[in-house]
């Protein structure tokens, strides 16, 4: 077998990088100081920027796909408040609130926390995201005069460090079990001075340096008492202590609970301490250690020091077994058997509302509120971001059955649309926004949530209002106790059913998808959400289906008319662009330039007039007329000097004026009903390698043919499925 990959593996990683002694390490300090003191809450900080944040200056992080680890997609609001927690931090010095993520099951409460630990993973395998700590080095005999170094006679001083021995040379290793950071080995006043004078020109960096634990902590407690012993025994020579110094870099993992824990509901004991001098293993050390009590450290809160502890499902298990939190939040230590460890953890915890709801009635519960920040962490509301968790599934499914166009949107907008409330007046200041809210129905609701899209019943001064109102909606019951996202489908359930879609369907298109979803909402006893009171549309899910199937049933419509070539789309922005033009001359009072002619003219109102009868204008002309030019003067502000696209800043225009063809439309969609059965049945023949006969003629058959080649080339169908579509699209509408 080839070991070529050695050579590969061993010029990426420079193995010799990853060991230093104390002073080499001092040297890499001084060259980057700020990197080399940030605590556990700064380095997450820095992880998730080195990850790097989109567009929408949300963090890319939570977007990578890792094989243990999936993307987390829409959850941007939590990971802003956790980065806020951590930000808040600085200000204490310490992590000194416990984070605990509060959802319903399913929410990806736990996929948050596992992303955090492998973006904390990959950062820590970067040269930004270096993590030191230091293990003791005793050599044999031939190093030192003496018995290693610390009887009587004196130590060899050509040897400066025994960091860079090899095994055969070392008698013994004791590693730092807390990964104790390097810079503690200074002693606190003179560590004191060094951060004083290496942060002489930041006067910022030097305050938030005093409230971190480096400034103003210690080593743990063995490795105090090895270095004190050391330090008697070499007369106070801290030199001499330091060569037994071995600074190691350390890596971040999970799997092997290296500063990224887990602490599961059944494990109880979370630190531990053991006796260690007794181990025939340390016989080696030097007589003044073995005079020692030494102690060895055990457990998932000592593993994970220097990095984050995960409590998995925390409040399932026994108050008594976390109650030292409480002191572990104020004061950043553990006391193991009256010795006070400090800690540098990022503590965060997951749990459900259930367990929350009972965990509000203990005694204890005001002891831990302000100790705790809870953040909820709800089901998405926004089915374009729940589209995403399951488009991998859905490829991974691909070879069996395939997803047809809008039957995933479908299936996310129902799961959506379970979990909202409908709007109430009451809730919002501004009487006109609240009773513009309060009309929407689901599926409106859940557009707007998503698409910020605004129902075209409205007219343009509601329309605006909505628009800048889009916040103030989304956060109408975010301090509810029945908060939107605490109730209805979860991604699980989505992911069960998609898997039922797909063993039982070749091709799944919305058709099928609404089917399922009419059994399924039959199970009251399978889903708490089935059984809520329903309020209008809301908490109705057979309205929800219903409208659903209106929404794909428009899509399909408009692809097949799109499909048919009867409308030229460029035609659209010619005839768009000289409406607005003409309108905003007539506004102003100004003359528009006539390409033809050459000559400046007054605004065409005949025109103008013309196509606000062909979209079928019902609103107020000097309303609608007024809102455009606003519309396309912001337009201008936001694009200064970009050359504008009048189709694109009035999508709604396009709309309506496809609309306007469709009576033309509809008498060739007519005609494809009629003939559709005769070219599914010679298809079906040709598929057996059967010749069959029926009446369709070659021009209605060409036509048939172009409008499902085009579903398939344009948008994306399978033949099957673009048959499928227009059969249920003509049975429904024509």
């Amino acid at each position: 077998m080839s070991i070529d990959w050695t050579q590969k593996a061993e010029k990426e990683r420079d193995a010799g990088a990853e060991v230093l002694g104390f002073q080499d390490y001092m040297e890499l300090f001084e060259a980057n100081p700020k990197r080399e003191t940030r605590p556990t809450f700064n380095y997450l900080d820095d992880m998730l920027e080195y990850f790097g944040k989109d567009k929408q200056d949300n963090y890319k992080l939570f977007d990578i796909m890792h094989t243990d680890a999936p993307a987390v997609h829409g959850q941007f609001k939590i990971i802003k408040s956790i980065v806020s927690n951590l930000k808040n931090f600085q200000e204490e010095g310490f992590n000194n609130k416990f984070i605990l993520l509060v959802g319903p099951n399913g929410s990806s409460k736990s996929s948050i926390v596992k992303k955090l630990m492998r973006g904390a993973e990959e950062y820590s395998q970067s040269d930004e995201g270096a993590l030191y700590t230091f293990s003791w080095i005793f050599p044999i005999d031939s190093f030192v005069k003496g018995s290693l170094g610390l009887a009587s006679t004196p130590t060899d001083r050509n040897i400066s460090t025994y960091a860079y021995l090899e095994d055969k040379d070392i008698s013994a290793i004791l590693p730092s079990e807390l990964k104790d950071h390097p810079l503690l080995l200074i002693p606190k006043e003179y560590r004191q001075e060094v951060f004083t004078d290496v942060f002489k020109g930041d006067e910022s960096q030097l305050e938030t340096i005093k409230k971190n634990y480096l400034f103003k902590g210690d080593l743990s407690k063995r490795n105090r008492m090895i270095y004190d012993a050391l330090l008697k025994n070499y007369k106070g020579r801290h030199k001499e202590v330091l060569k037994h110094i071995r600074v190691e870099r350390f890596f971040i993992s999970r799997r092997y609970s290296n500063a990224a824990v887990t602490i599961e509901p059944q494990m109880h004991v979370d630190a531990r301490m053991q006796q260690i001098t007794m181990d025939k293993r340390l016989g080696s050390l030097p007589p003044s250690l073995q005079s020692l009590n030494l102690y060895s450290l055990q457990g998932e809160a000592v593993m994970a020091n220097r990095g984050m502890l995960e409590y998995s499902d925390l409040l399932k298990r026994p108050l008594d077994t976390y109650k030292y939190l409480l002191m572990t939040m104020e004061s950043s230590t553990l006391n193991l058997q009256g010795i006070l460890t400090e800690l540098d953890i990022f503590f965060i915890g997951t749990s459900n509302e259930v367990h929350l709801a009972a965990f509000k009635q203990h005694p204890d519960f005001n002891s831990f509120k302000g100790r705790f920040n809870f953040i909820k962490v709800p089901y998405l509301l926004n089915y374009i971001e729940e589209e995403k968790i399951y488009i991998e599934q859905v490829e991974g499914l691909s070879d069996s059955s395939l997803f047809e166009p809008h039957a995933l949107r479908a299936l996310c907008l129902f799961a959506v649309m379970t979990r909202l409330r409908a709007s109430l007046a009451k809730n919002f200041e501004d009487k006109k926004l609240a009773e513009i809210l309060s009309s929407l129905n689901p599926l409106e609701k859940s557009r707007f949530y998503a698409e910020h899209a605004i129902p075209e019943r409205f007219d343009s001064e509601a329309r605006q209002l909505m628009s800048q109102s889009w916040n103030e909606a989304m956060e109408e019951f975010e301090n509810d106790n029945l908060y939107q996202g605490k109730f209805g489908l979860s991604p699980r359930d989505i992911k069960s059913i998609i898997y039922k879609l797909t063993s039982r369907y070749k091709v799944v298109t919305f058709v099928e998808v609404l089917e399922y979803l009419q059994r399924l909402i039959t199970k009251k006893n399978d889903y708490d959400f089935l059984n809520m009171t329903a309020q209008a549309d809301f908490h109705h899910p057979t309205r929800f289906l219903a409208l659903i199937k209106d929404y794909c049933l428009d899509l399909a419509d408009e692809e097949v008319r799109a499909c048919l070539g009867l409308v030229d789309e460029r035609s659209y922005d010619e005839y768009i662009t000289r409406y607005v033009l003409n309108v905003n001359a007539l506004i102003k009072g100004e003359k528009i330039k006539n390409n033809i002619t050459g000559k400046y003219e007054t605004g065409d109102d005949y025109f103008i007039k013309e196509f606000e009868q062909s979209i079928s204008l019902k609103e107020d002309v000097s309303k609608f007329r007024s809102h455009l030019i606003s519309k396309l003067g912001a337009h201008y502000l936001d694009n200064p000097g970009k050359p504008i696209n009048y189709s694109e800043v009035f999508p709604d225009l396009v709309r309506r004026l496809q609309e306007s063809f469709r009576s033309e439309q509809k008498k060739v969609i007519e005609t494809i009903s009629r003939n559709l059965v005769f070219f599914e049945a010679e298809l079906s023949g040709k598929k057996q390698g059967d010749e069959v006969s029926t009446p369709l003629s070659e021009e209605n058959r060409k036509q048939i043919h172009q409008v499902v080649n085009n579903l398939v080339s344009n948008f994306k169908y399978t033949t099957s499925g673009a048959i499928r579509l227009l059969q249920f699209l003509i049975k429904e509408r024509y």
